[in-house]
């Protein structure tokens, strides 16, 4: 990954900081979009440590303008687009279906997938133009199983994997590959928090993942595409 351009969406949060610094390590330039709730130092010690190769912007991936606006920016400062990590998106559950408020239903639907979808359609074109990319969207263990309580979220987290499968169809002959990674619960000081008497050590570690989605932008992945990865540890 020496030298490649990527963009790390969600790259200043819990799981995010750890695929920014195993892209880094890996030798990438690295650009990451920050948000409002996002920690306004979480980025200072990478940019100490990595200097002059990760660049970081104020933008709502959530709009249209926004990630036609983060595309601009990264191609300014990088001059081309190698891979995109979709990691932006969000939990809420609790009820069933029935009982689901729309803003409830809306919000998933928006975070989870609407925002990877606008990224991905503004993407494209730049990586067409450079012969080719990948693309690594976060899904979840939800998308596939233990969906009861919170149906919205599952429902966006699966829509992940066939946008995957969608992208890696229609532009593989293009050089563009898409796939997901699907991680169980993951060892956040949040989901600790929230979980206390859960079995912390049986949860999935946010360097795994990292691991994970570091291969499947790699080149040595580069037969891989339309797949969605499992990434569980032992939960």
């Amino acid at each position: 990954m020496t030298d490649a351009i990527v963009l790390i969406t969600g790259g200043a949060g819990n799981i995010g900081r750890s695929v920014t610094r195993a892209f880094l390590e890996a030798g990438a330039r690295v650009a990451v979009p920050v948000y409002k709730t996002d920690q306004a130092d979480a980025l200072d010690a990478l940019r100490t440590e990595f200097q002059g190769r990760i660049h970081s912007f104020a933008l709502d991936l959530t709009t249209e303008r926004g990630t036609e606006a983060a595309i601009r920016e990264v191609m300014e400062w990088g001059k081309r687009l190698d891979t995109v990590v979709h990691m932006i998106g969000g939990y809420t559950g609790g009820v069933k279906l029935a009982d689901t408020p729309v803003a409830v239903w809306d919000r998933m639907i928006d975070l989870n997938l609407k925002s990877a979808w606008l990224m991905t359609r503004a993407a494209i074109p730049q990586m067409l133009q450079s012969g080719g990319g990948s693309f690594v969207f976060v899904s979840s263990r939800a998308a596939l199983k233990g969906r009861s309580g919170h149906a919205p979220y599952a429902v966006s987290k699966a829509a992940l994997i066939t946008l995957a499968e969608a992208l890696s169809e229609e532009y593989r002959a293009a050089g563009i590959r898409a796939n997901a990674v699907l991680p169980g619960t993951v060892d956040t000081d949040d989901n600790r928090r929230a979980m206390p008497n859960a079995d912390h050590e049986s949860w999935t570690q946010p360097d795994e993942i990292a691991r994970t989605i570091l291969f499947l932008a790699s080149p040595e992945a580069s037969a891989i595409s339309g797949a969605a990865i499992p990434v569980y540890g032992r939960s």
